[in-house]
């Protein structure tokens, strides 16, 4: 040792030596190489699919802000009064799962995710990112039923984007996902494409959600009453990230703005306030249309 500190006469020998030790200590270093890999794996998978969850709930949410946007947009072009009521309207849309549907194809009804542990309450309006699909009609501990609203016993108030004409919008009697608009008259201003919204009459549905684009007018004169389809904006058979509405108690609003400075901006909502089942739930009756 003191002769190769000095002269190196073992150079050739610890080259050689490290060739056949080289092979060892990769094999011996190859169990943890495996595991890092692996977790390095799962680990960026876990976080992709976190992000992709996160991403995906913003997309909800400014889907559904966009839809009440547009509303908002028309109206103050018409300088109606209904713009400043759309405006106090609170809401919190909590993102829920389409998890199956009735196998009746007559029966237009579909189960979420969430229950009565989570607010969830009989009445409340449920939408996915392009419309309103429906109410819920049946509540258990931890899945709803939802009716569509194109079921031929949900009717929708609802109001013609274009010029605020107001009707009721029904479900057919078939299978088929369409809307048929009640009692229209023939002299009644109304074409193929007007878009059609909430009106919130009712108190059901808050105004100004997307409900179905006008797809057919027959006017029959024999008829006092003209044949008015429409097509739904909410993407029946294929969406599965819905959105429930919750409605804020203004008591709530009213003390949250108090608290804030002039300057400050409102707050995000994060978390649902249930509401109270006494004065926002509207039981169902059997044989009669739900609004």
């Amino acid at each position: 040792m003191f002769a190769d500190s000095r002269f190196d006469y073992l150079t050739q020998v610890r080259y050689y030596a490290s060739m056949v030790v080289t092979p060892v200590q990769y094999l011996a270093d190859l169990p943890s190489r495996i595991t890092g890999a692996v977790g390095g794996t799962f680990r960026s998978r876990g976080e992709m699919q976190a992000e992709l969850e996160q991403l995906r709930d913003q997309l909800l949410q400014q889907s559904f802000q966009l839809q009440k946007l547009e509303h908002l947009a028309a109206e103050n072009n018409r300088l109606n009064e209904l713009l400043k009521a759309s405006s106090v309207v609170e809401e919190v849309v909590v993102r829920v799962q389409l998890t199956g549907e009735s196998p009746d194809p007559y029966l237009k009804r579909v189960l979420i995710n969430k229950g009565s542990l989570e607010g969830v309450f009989v009445g409340q309006p449920v939408l996915d990112a392009d419309g309103l699909m429906g109410q819920v009609v049946e509540v258990e501990a931890l899945s709803s039923w939802v009716l569509l609203i194109t079921d031929p016993q949900h009717s929708t108030p609802i109001q013609i984007e274009r010029n605020g004409v107001r009707a009721i919008a029904s479900g057919t009697r078939d299978s088929l996902h369409m809307l048929t608009l009640n009692n229209i008259p023939n002299t009644e201003d109304i074409q193929p494409g007007d878009l059609l919204v909430t009106s919130g009459l009712g108190g059901r549905f808050p105004p100004g959600y997307p409900v179905g684009v006008v797809s057919s007018v027959i006017h029959d004169p024999g008829q006092p009453f003209a044949q008015v389809l429409a097509v739904p904006r909410a993407q029946i058979n294929r969406s599965r990230n819905l959105g429930l509405v919750f409605h804020i108690p203004d008591s709530l609003v009213q003390s949250s703005e108090a608290e804030m400075p002039a300057t400050a901006e409102s707050p995000v909502q994060e978390s649902p306030v249930a509401p109270d089942s006494g004065t926002l739930t509207i039981p169902l009756q059997n044989g009669e249309d739900t609004e």
